[in-house]
């Protein structure tokens, strides 16, 4: 009997997956997108212009792809703005920017400003936009005490599992096993989605598609991780049987690789810590109508900690009459980091546009300084969620190992009272240490994926979390299981 996989189904389901990512990223982008129609909508220049500008922004293109169809509407079709909207409208996933072309086409028809409608539009959604925030922040607090409280009681599941199965046969062991194994992992896996869903976090680096040198090697480096993070446990285990050593050795790679992201991240983040600064200073030059290169010759002289050099390339490029645009977005892909390159890319099109440099500066780094608050107290959940799982993670494999050193040793015992005894008790040691090697597995990836999914500045965190529990976990039990054997070995014949 074949398994035949429905193709209707599977197109089904790719395509709620990815009108669920599309609206998560409208979502993500409106923020920032808002402040953008704003900023451009101060410089006083045509609707039809402000909606040509906004569906050429690139760094916004789950949203520009929205402002694309109405420009096509209304300029290959006809339409007008109103009609436009509502009819764009319709086929977004994000009932929020929905929401937002129905309001912008009713004011449209009324013949309001738009300057003045997206000045109210903005503050409306960043006062709801921090409460709501900062309400999901508490939420997911209770949702990592729920979390912490499940994994506890996977490890007791496992145990009483394997309790039962020793009563039977190896062949219901078996089939008992697999399906403890899915179930542990999946009620893990929803937990993690519910967790990602409240957290609701952005990556760091930058999405576009250029990167930097330095990325790309780490990215290629994670790559070489992942594939050959699969060799030591095989190997380990084929040849000489070590499994629980060929587990460590194969997360051992993985910890280096996430390692070395995890550094390549902090940097990103010590830029964004020193960009509103560097912002601040050049808005305010060129406010006063001076040059932008005199502003960033001014900014040559102030230590921006890791934007100096970007900033002095950028100088170099404009100095030598490169197109400011390019210039701008090498700066962007240098510094490789999502915020700056959402907020950059505003205060450049401002300074290009002719828009209100000096309010628009100011809404910039009030917008910046929301956006990294409302990340820092997700950080200190996420530090939160670190400090108990971590341990909790180490602590669960050592019980198993405890166990595990118990069913040795009575099988060892077992073996030696045979020669006095006809009553023997066989246990199958190689099956319990695989089932304990696969929850270590198991446990390591599910909980790495729930700190990533609560964390989110980067795949490199989910790689160094599950090389770090995989390591440590199998480490602890290798180390632990062999102390407790000989140490009721030698109270037994002591």
């Amino acid at each position: 009997m074949t398994l035949k996989l429905n193709p209707k189904g599977l197109s089904i389901f790719s395509k709620l997956k990815g009108l669920s990512v599309k609206k998560y990223n409208i979502e993500s982008e409106l923020p920032f997108f808002l402040l953008y129609l704003w900023s451009i909508a101060t410089a006083r220049i045509p609707r039809t212009y402000i909606f040509k500008f906004a569906s050429e922004k690139r760094v916004f293109k789950d949203i520009s792809s929205f402002f694309m169809k109405i420009r096509i509407l209304t300029e290959g079709w006809r339409y007008e703005h109103a009609l436009a909207c509502e009819a764009v409208g319709k086929e977004s996933p994000s009932k929020v920017f929905r929401e937002l072309l129905s309001r912008m086409a009713r004011s449209i028809r009324s013949g309001e400003p738009f300057e003045l409608f997206m000045s109210r539009e903005y503050n409306n959604f960043i006062a709801s936009y921090s409460e709501d925030r900062e309400r999901m922040m508490g939420k997911l607090k209770h949702l990592s005490d729920a979390y912490v409280s499940v994994l506890s009681s996977a490890t007791f599941i496992c145990l009483i599992t394997l309790m039962l199965g020793l009563l039977y046969s190896l062949e219901t062991m078996l089939p008992l096993a697999v399906l403890v194994t899915a179930t542990i992992s999946t009620t893990l896996i929803m937990f993690s989605w519910v967790m990602f869903n409240v957290a609701r976090p952005d990556e760091v680096l930058a999405k576009g598609e250029t990167k930097p040198f330095k990325r790309k090697i780490l990215n290629l480096i994670g790559i070489i991780s992942i594939i050959t993070s699969s060799f030591p446990i095989i190997i380990m285990t084929s040849v000489s049987y070590h499994p629980f050593y060929g587990a460590a050795f194969s997360g051992f790679p993985l910890l280096v690789a996430g390692l070395l992201g995890k550094r390549y991240v902090a940097k990103v983040k010590r830029c964004e810590d020193f960009y509103p600064f560097f912002l601040r200073q050049v808005a305010s030059i060129c406010a006063a109508k001076v040059p932008v290169k005199t502003a960033l010759k001014d900014a040559l002289n102030v230590n921006y900690g890791p934007l100096n050099n970007p900033i002095k390339r950028l100088y170099s490029k404009l100095n030598f009459r490169i197109d400011s645009t390019i210039a701008w977005w090498s700066f962007e892909t240098e510094v490789d980091s999502e915020l700056i390159r959402r907020v950059n890319g505003i205060f450049v099109d401002v300074l290009q546009r002719g828009g209100d440099v000096s309010e628009v500066s100011r809404m910039l780094e009030s917008l910046y300084f929301i956006y990294t608050t409302i990340r820092r107290q997700r950080y200190q959940v996420v530090s939160y969620l670190t400090g108990i799982v971590v341990p909790l993670h180490i602590a669960m494999c050592g019980v198993m190992a405890v166990v595990g050193g118990f069913f040795s040793l009575l099988t060892t015992f077992s073996s030696v009272a045979a020669v006095a005894s006809p009553i023997t008790l066989t246990l199958p040691i190689e099956f319990i240490d695989i089932y304990f090697l696969l929850m270590i597995i198991v446990f390591s990836i599910n909980n790495a994926i729930t700190l990533y999914s609560v964390e989110g500045d980067s795949r490199f965190t989910l790689i160094f979390y599950i090389g770090l529990l995989l390591t440590c976990g199998s480490l602890i039990y290798n180390f632990v299981n062999q102390a407790t054997s000989n140490y009721l070995f030698s109270i037994l014949t002591g």
